[in-house]
């Protein structure tokens, strides 16, 4: 992964319109700027003020992240549609930018961005990650390709850019929070093609799993190749006895991670005796499931998959 740190100064995205061969169209980065305000998150900074062609939304499933609080807005080019002709894997016009602010104890720790730069296939040209540190006063946010640990004296630490793309690299569209699956109401979302039926998640169990484990755990993920374990929900998996999250976990025998005294993903009705309740539960690298960008374990999605595993 090549990391990119800013040289000079780009042309922000606010008030963009076009696409990539408009004439009127915004100058897109080839690196991420070094500093947050510097992206057109906000049209004051020292107010905070946002920008006004970002709208805000919340996923329906959330990604544990040890109890930050998270808010989330995309920026999508005025005009533009998002190609939703496969409903699963959402692609996004050129100029899309997300971002997403996390918070503990009143504090601004770090704000990611993804933003969609490109389309000549190199993942790397096309696609910009990072993540931007706040600093003490919040007067500002600083590019941090590498990361950073314990930010603000809290226990959070900001991922690197490349440590990114090993979640982000199993979703085509690059984003994780603004599909189908997890959107509440796609009113006013400009699609190419009409919705049709809006996704209602079989239960909030396998929601779970989607949100904390599907990016990793799919046919495009990073964990695809050792694990062969299909945690990502589909818009049509309603079903929850055959949706993919059932059929590759339950009464499925490890493939990695053996030895350990588990034989099986998940036995049902018995959480006890099952990995992934094992892995949910553990904080130590090599065991804790998910693997990275968390420390703390989510007492909430433990009961919620151990009720699940029970029940079944």
């Amino acid at each position: 992964m090549r990391l990119r740190t800013v040289v000079v100064v780009v042309t922000a995205l606010a008030g963009c319109s076009g696409g990539p061969s408009s004439p009127d169209a915004p100058v897109l980065p080839t690196q991420l700027p070094e500093r947050l305000s510097q992206t057109g998150l906000y049209k004051d900074f020292d107010t905070k003020a946002l920008a006004d062609d970002l709208r805000e939304f919340a996923p329906r499933h959330v990604l544990w992240s040890d109890a930050a609080v998270k808010t989330r807005w995309i920026r999508l080019p005025a005009g533009a549609t998002i190609d939703n002709s496969d409903n699963d894997r959402w692609l996004f016009p050129v100029g899309t930018a997300w971002f997403k602010e996390f918070a503990k104890d009143g504090k601004r720790l770090e704000t990611r961005l993804v933003w969609r730069v490109a389309d000549t296939g190199d993942r790397e040209q096309d696609t910009l990650f990072g993540s931007y540190v706040w600093n003490d006063d919040e007067t500002e946010a600083i590019f941090a390709p590498e990361g950073e640990m314990n930010v603000r004296g809290t226990q959070h630490d900001v991922p690197s850019a490349e440590a990114c793309w090993k979640c982000h690299i199993g979703e085509p569209g690059r984003s994780l929070g603004f599909s189908a699956v997890q959107l509440e109401d796609v009113s006013g979302v400009p699609l190419a093609e009409p919705p049709g039926t809006t996704f209602a998640a079989p239960n909030d169990a396998l929601g779970y799993l989607h949100a904390n484990c599907g990016h990793c755990h799919n046919r495009f993920g990073s964990a695809w190749a050792s694990s062969n374990l299909e945690l990502r929900l589909g818009a049509e998996d309603r079903d929850a006895q055959t949706a993919p999250a059932v059929r590759t976990t339950v009464g499925v025998a490890l493939q990695q991670w053996v030895n350990h005294g588990y034989t099986q993903r998940v036995v049902a009705g018995d959480p006890d005796a099952s990995a992934l309740m094992y892995r949910m539960t553990q904080r130590t690298i090599g065991t804790q499931m998910p693997p990275i960008a968390t420390e703390v374990v989510d007492d909430a999605g433990v009961t919620l998959i151990r009720d699940w595993i029970t029940d079944l």
